[in-house]
């Protein structure tokens, strides 16, 4: 299905009239810029025009808090909170709330503080709150503790609420320690060292040991029996991600010395069979089956690792009993169902490892298409487009959050549009939410559609969820590079739900989420300028390069599509460390990957590249053909300059 023009979108939406014009919105731009300065007035003739305009309370909202910078008072209070109460879900109305409160404070006008703050502000107004209550001649004894007692500095406008505990006298000794200890359990030792400063010596001394084992958990070994437990585990599991072989030695004279109860022992022997496990050792299972299971029933992360480390060994028996061990809705889950008929086959008991596959071929995915290989099906792709639903469309476009959405997607103002969207499918129900993802697709606003769907748990609209915008460039990259189209898109897909100018928290840019630094090594390879952020944030741009990007992965792993894929995720680096001993098949190399984030990541890009051969009309290469196995050692597994 061709992603439709707006207008024929805005048609399709019974939003025709609404229909607006680039000149209306180059006039709310305009005025939207003059509200920021508190200069709307200036603009009378624009506004007359948009007080139609779907974004018009974003003109008042803005011209508010121009105006609390320069004007505030009485006066502005009341206006702002008829605004506020007019409309609640608006997004810049809550963040003109956030601005006014912080306003109020500085003005001392106290009830309104605590009136103005809800449950769900974050810790710099509840802060606030809690300081007007201590100015109104309230006592908030617990509420302030609790804003202290966090392992993590606080914004300074809890400086206030602090020092009236402390100038009380409400900051004892257990108060204080209480704090450097979870400061501590969240890696802020200077924070700890700091309280431990405010603290009678015999508390100093307590914080200096927990610190001494916190920060060279080696001097574990001759803890003294009083330690701390948490701390003690804390220790524990730094030492053990430096030596795991010292820790897990560590563990029967550390239970007896410090009397650790059957929890903390629990995290000690999970922590150390989680390690070994994600480090591909034998030793593994020998420490799962050391785990108290009762503990580990409701342990999902743990009971899938003690699954993969068997698989890894290839020890199918255990594989087997593991999984029967399961409680019935995990075991149920596609993956162990794979490794359930997996097992089977191994042990000699093909019809019912048979059975198992043939449900799991009939799902479009990673693990369903493995299981069709296995016995040689064709994959089923259960394409079925939303259908129509006209009273539920109406009941969509019934909220004002839809046209303003539209219009900030627009005009490029994602963070505003993606919140208005937020908002709106917060009150739909599925069949709502399934008539909003076409909006969005026909929008061409594919990450919100394809997130959408996925709310309402829609899953077989394709057109929908896998499609082919930027194709042009996509094709032309792939072929300069040697790619399959289908690759590229899959890759984009994965990283950013086709958002040109989405940014990653750790700083990766556009379509295929590149590193600037990665971004710049490329163009020098290629001959090329290094790109700015703003040419990364460019489609094509973006595009030529990821696409360069994966064809270095694709030769420097020999063309194994799974480690170059896992390459663009985690980096070669982390690669060469997880290569095995041995030859081995691809799915078990896959699986037992030991970031969650990468295994996912891999099992996610082949899947989609799949669905990708089938929108494109390629030929469908089955995941066995397309997944060599993993090798021991490949030619080029030493460069990591990426």
């Amino acid at each position: 299905m061709r992603a439709l023009s707006i207008a024929a979108a805005l048609a399709f939406a019974g939003l025709a009239h609404a229909a607006t014009s680039d000149a209306t919105r180059s006039e709310f731009l305009d005025a939207l810029s003059a509200a920021r300065h508190g200069n709307l007035a200036s603009k009378s003739a624009e506004v007359a025009d948009l007080r139609n305009y779907p974004l018009y309370s974003y003109l008042e909202a803005a011209q508010l808090r121009a105006e609390l910078r320069t004007n505030a008072g009485s006066a502005l209070d009341t206006r702002i909170s008829n605004f506020i109460a007019a409309h609640p879900e608006l997004p810049p109305a809550q963040r003109l709330r956030h601005a006014w409160i912080a306003n109020l404070a500085d003005r001392g006008e106290w009830q309104q503080v605590i009136d103005q703050t809800r449950d769900s502000d974050g810790t710099a107004a509840q802060c606030r709150a809690v300081h007007a209550a201590i100015e109104l001649g309230r006592t908030p004894v617990n509420r302030a503790i609790d804003l202290y007692t966090v392992g993590k500095s606080q914004p300074s406008a809890c400086d206030t609420v602090f020092a009236w505990l402390e100038n009380t006298g409400r900051l004892t000794a257990p108060v204080i320690r209480k704090r450097a200890h979870a400061a501590i359990l969240n890696d802020q030792y200077g924070l700890a060292r700091y309280l431990a400063r405010q603290m009678p010596t015999a508390d100093t001394a307590t914080i200096d040991r927990w610190l001494d084992v916190a920060e060279t958990p080696s001097h574990l070994a001759n803890a003294p029996a009083g330690l701390d437990p948490a701390i003690a585990v804390y220790a524990f599991k730094r030492l053990a991600l430096r030596d795991v072989d010292t820790a897990a030695g560590l563990i029967k004279p550390l239970v007896s010395r410090l009397g650790l109860d059957a929890d903390q022992r629990y995290q000690m022997r999970r922590y150390v069979a989680l390690l070994y496990a994600e480090d591909h050792r034998p030793e593994a299972l020998l420490w799962f089956a050391r785990i108290d299971h009762s503990r580990m029933a409701g342990d999902e992360h743990a009971l899938g690792w003690e699954i993969r480390a068997a698989v890894y060994q290839q020890r199918w028996p255990l594989v087997l009993d593991a999984i029967n061990s399961l409680p019935p809705k995990t075991a149920s889950d596609e993956e162990w169902q794979y490794w359930k008929a997996r097992a089977l086959a191994q042990t000699g008991h093909k019809p019912q490892a048979r059975t198992i596959y043939a449900q799991l071929a009939t799902h479009r995915s990673y693990h369903g298409y493995l299981a069709a290989d296995a016995i040689g099906q064709s994959y089923s792709f259960n394409e079925q487009p939303v259908p129509n639903n006209p009273a539920a469309l109406a009941r969509v476009e019934a909220h004002p959050a839809l046209a303003r959405a539209h219009e900030l997607h627009e005009l490029g103002m994602n963070s505003y549009a993606y919140l208005e969207w937020k908002n709106l499918i917060a009150h739909l129900n599925s069949a709502e939410l399934a008539q909003a993802a076409k909006l969005a697709y026909q929008w061409q606003w594919y990450a919100r559609a394809i997130t959408t769907l996925a709310k309402a748990d829609y899953w077989d609209d394709l057109d929908i969820r896998y499609p082919t915008p930027f194709a042009a460039d996509v094709r032309q990259a792939a072929s300069r590079n040697g790619l399959d189209p289908a690759y590229v898109f899959a890759i984009m897909r994965t990283e950013s739900l086709f958002q040109p100018t989405v940014r990653s928290p750790v700083g990766a840019h556009g379509l295929m989420q590149l590193m600037p630094g990665t971004a710049d090594h490329l163009a020098r390879a290629m001959g090329q300028p290094a790109p700015s952020v703003h040419d990364l944030n460019d489609p094509a741009t973006n595009i030529s390069f990821g696409a360069r990007y994966l064809h270095d992965m694709m030769a420097d792993w020999s063309g194994n599509i799974a480690l170059a894929t896992a390459s663009y995720n985690a980096g070669p680096r982390k690669i060469v460390q997880w290569l095995p001993d041995a030859k081995m098949p691809a799915d078990i190399w896959i699986a037992n990957i030991p970031y969650t984030e990468t295994r996912h990541y891999v099992q996610r890009a082949m899947s989609h590249m799949t669905v990708f051969e089938h929108r494109l009309s390629e030929s469908v290469v089955p995941l066995d053909k397309r997944i060599d196995d993993v090798k021991s050692s490949y030619p080029d597994d030493t460069q990591t300059t990426f």
